[in-house]
Order: C-alpha cells, then sequence, then structure tokens
C-alpha cells in the first residue's frame, strides 16, 4: 500500500468533508456575494451573501461534521483561567488586537457614536464565534494533534475565503486583495495555535470578537446608509452606490481596512 492509499483508507468520510468543504464554501460564497451585489446592492446583498456563510457554513456544515449541535458548543469547552495561560498563549491571542486598535478604533473613536459601536460589537460577536466554529473548532477536532490538516490547511483556505467579499468591496490599502489574505492567513495561523494549546476555541474566540469588535465595522453600514438617504432614488443602483461608499471610506476605512469585518 502507497502513502497516498494508506492515508485515502485512513480519513474519515467526515474528514474528507472538512477537507473538501472550503474549496466548495469558496466558490459558493463567490457566486453568492457577486449575485446578491448585482440583484440587491449593498449593503443589503453583502449582508444576505454573508448570512449564508455564517449560517450555512460555519454553523449548519460544522454541526453535520461533528454530530449535532451540542458538539459545536462543545468546542468551547474545556476553558482554561486566564491567568493559567502561558506568556506564548496569551502572545498568539491578543498580538493581532495592536492593528485594529491603533489603525481603526483609536483614530475614529471620537466620530463613533452608540449605535455604531453597538453595530460592531455584533458583527464581532457573529463573526467571531462563527469563524472560531467553523475554521478552527472543527479542524481542532477532527484532526487532533495533525499540524498539516488541523491548522496549515485550514488557515491557508481561511485566508482565500475572504477573496469573496473582497470581490464585492475591495481592499483600498496597499497590496489590495493580497495583503488581506495574507493577513488573515497570519490570523488563522495564530487562533489555530492557540486553540491547539488551550484545547478548545474558548479564547481564540474571546480574542477574534474583540480583534473584529475594534475594527469598528459599523462604519462602514452607516457611512453607506447615511449616502444612500442623499442620493435620488434613479442613483440607488448596486454599482454606483458600492463606488461612493468605497470612496467615502477610502483613506480611513473600506473594506480592506477594516480586517475584523469578515475575517478575522
Amino acid at each position: 500500500m502507497t502513502t497516498t492509499q494508506a492515508v485515502v483508507h485512513l480519513l474519515s468520510s467526515r474528514q474528507w468533508a472538512a477537507l473538501a468543504g472550503p474549496t466548495v464554501l469558496i466558490a459558493i460564497m463567490l457566486w453568492a456575494f457577486r449575485k446578491g451585489h448585482g440583484r440587491f446592492g449593498f449593503p443589503l446583498g453583502y449582508l444576505l451573501a454573508f448570512g449564508l456563510y455564517w449560517i450555512g457554513w460555519c454553523l449548519i456544515f460544522p454541526a453535520f461534521l461533528l454530530g449535532g449541535w451540542r458538539a459545536l458548543v462543545d468546542l468551547f469547552q474545556p476553558v482554561a483561567a486566564f491567568g493559567a495561560l502561558s506568556w506564548v498563549t496569551h502572545l498568539l491571542l491578543w498580538w493581532p488586537i495592536v492593528f485594529p486598535l491603533l489603525f481603526m478604533f483609536l483614530p475614529r473613536l471620537r466620530k463613533a457614536n452608540w449605535a455604531i459601536l453597538l453595530a460592531s460589537l455584533a458583527l464581532g460577536i457573529v463573526i467571531g464565534v462563527t469563524e472560531e466554529i467553523l475554521w478552527r473548532g472543527v479542524y481542532l477536532r477532527l484532526f487532533p494533534g495533525n499540524i498539516w490538516l488541523g491548522l496549515l490547511y485550514p488557515s491557508l483556505l481561511f485566508g482565500l475565503w475572504h477573496i469573496c467579499p473582497l470581490s464585492v468591496l475591495a481592499n483600498k490599502l496597499p497590496g489590495g486583495a493580497a495583503s488581506f489574505v495574507i493577513y488573515a492567513v497570519l490570523l488563522g495561523l495564530t487562533y489555530g495555535l492557540a486553540a491547539q494549546r488551550t484545547g478548545s476555541i474558548y479564547w481564540p474566540t474571546v480574542a477574534h470578537v474583540i480583534h473584529d469588535t475594534l475594527g469598528l465595522g459599523g462604519f462602514t453600514y452607516a457611512a453607506c446608509a447615511r449616502r444612500s438617504r442623499r442620493l435620488p432614488l434613479e442613483n440607488l443602483g448596486p454599482p454606483p452606490l458600492v463606488q461612493r461608499c468605497a470612496e467615502h471610506l477610502a483613506p480611513g476605512g473600506g473594506r480592506g481596512a477594516d480586517h475584523s469585518r469578515h475575517r478575522g
């Protein structure tokens, strides 16, 4: 028996589904974002596509792979005490927070009202919880101790999936989509290592929620909503609206500047 045959023989059907899932996810979500944008415009089409991603791919798909909803709750166990975490784990969890804190939260805090802060918190919770379940929890459980299939593979695909929303609202920072994807891959590796060290996704989820909340994602939707109300009805078509939102958010934000609205 060759090495390849041995691997095929050893992997279960659920493990194969977990390995095949991300490529199918990327293909479907790329279609969903473009279709949603073309049909409903921004932000409705954008949010509908994310709804499919969060509910279908980040909740239902993991529940199917792991054997039910209870299995998703179990991904957050055991919960290690904060003080019991090693300095390496703390470093893995908290170093990414520096970027949204310094480049998004602090510069824009004075312009943020309570609605934007609450919207950003809600987005942070939804994104942090659902993405950690799929991209860290599933692979932690199905490939325990496997550095290639349990950490590197999902981290790489986690980064690549961000191409889907970026196809609708581009990254305005230097490097474009490439820089965003690279950052997301590093984020996936960081949270994946932390999950392996703690044995659960509890602390990576907490870190992910804080990271994405500090990105103040609520600004994107608030800015676009304000501009939508000012535009004549005939100018509310999806392409012009998305372009206006992107231009409005260009130096300080946009889809790409906020590394916390959908990835990580």
